[in-house]
């Protein structure tokens, strides 16, 4: 087996990001939210930029959109599988802080290619299978965080 090189959050963003047979998280809407605002971002999940120290991820968009998370200061991620109110799966990975607010979600939208839709199903099942429960994050793995990006 591989050694780990990155963070607990950096190879799960990873395993996301790179999937299974090309299959991974690829359409997904990122949602970013505070008690008084939320911003919603679809993109693909393929262009991620980490930081040589790992602290730092830049999820890129197409055009020159992006989004900074420091992942030392998530203390905690979690794989969802509901139903949403239109009765369809709904797909998510959450983020939070060390006060338990969500820092960042990512929602595997619809694929535009149906044929993919299946296989994304089966990739996000085995996640998580992989990660039942909440995933907890130490700020450790970062030695001393610094400040926000």
């Amino acid at each position: 087996m591989a050694e780990q090189t990155g963070s607990t959050l950096q190879n799960i963003l990873e395993e996301c990001r790179d999937g299974a047979d090309g299959i991974g998280f690829n359409e997904v809407v990122v949602m970013l939210e505070s008690t008084a605002a939320s911003a919603e971002v679809y993109m693909d999940f393929d262009d991620l930029r980490f930081t040589p120290d790992g602290r730092i991820v830049t999820l890129m968009v197409p055009g020159g959109t992006h989004m900074h998370l420091d992942m030392s200061k998530i203390r905690e991620a979690e794989f969802i599988h509901t139903t949403n109110d239109q009765g369809l799966p709904s797909y998510q990975l959450w983020m939070r802080d060390g006060d338990g607010n969500p820092a960042m979600r990512i929602y595997l939208r619809k694929s535009d290619d149906d044929a993919t839709n299946p296989p994304r199903h089966e990739f996000f099942m085995g996640l998580l299978g992989k990660y039942p429960s909440k995933i907890a994050l130490s700020e450790d793995e970062f030695g001393g965080a610094g400040e926000h990006p």
